[in-house]
């Protein structure tokens, strides 16, 4: 009877050991899995903070741009009031003698004293009555229309 006692303690311990291997393997696998998890997690994570560090960097330079734009701004503001001042100034010197926009060339004005010219009249001819036709139009025969050749 030891014999079979001890054939069947082997057999158990074999299968003892097989079950031990199969639970390793899984241990395994899921170890694996799971330091496959952590490495995309922790990229996922570094690719964050990447992110964040850029967008922040981004909204320090938009802000730099900003105050840049409002410096610049205000120094145009500067001038503009400046000129408008300088415009003003002028422009009450101008007030005594207002300067008109001339749109067409005109003769030099003649003095006040000075009697005025009259343009050489032509000679009047008479108007043609309404039935009457042009002189252009007397000077020109009639044209007939156009005839159509046929072959």
């Amino acid at each position: 009877m030891k014999l079979n006692d001890l054939k069947q303690a082997a057999a158990k311990a074999q299968q003892d050991l097989q079950a031990a291997e199969r639970k390793a393997a899984g241990l395994l696998r899921a170890a694996k899995a799971a330091k496959a998890k952590s490495e995309q997690t922790r990229l996922e994570h570094k690719r964050a903070r990447k992110a964040a560090k850029h967008a922040k960097k981004q909204a320090s330079e938009a802000e730099e741009q900003a105050r840049e734009q409002c410096r610049v701004f205000k120094k145009v503001q500067k001038r503009l009031a400046k000129a408008l001042k300088k415009a003003g100034q002028g422009k009450s010197e101008q007030k005594t003698k207002p300067v008109r926009p001339s749109t067409v060339a005109r003769p030099p004005a003649r003095p006040k004293g000075a009697p005025k010219k009259r343009p050489a009249l032509a000679p009047k001819t008479q108007k043609p009555t309404a039935g009457s036709e042009s002189p252009l139009a007397a000077d020109e025969a009639p044209t007939p229309p156009p005839t159509i050749a046929t072959a």
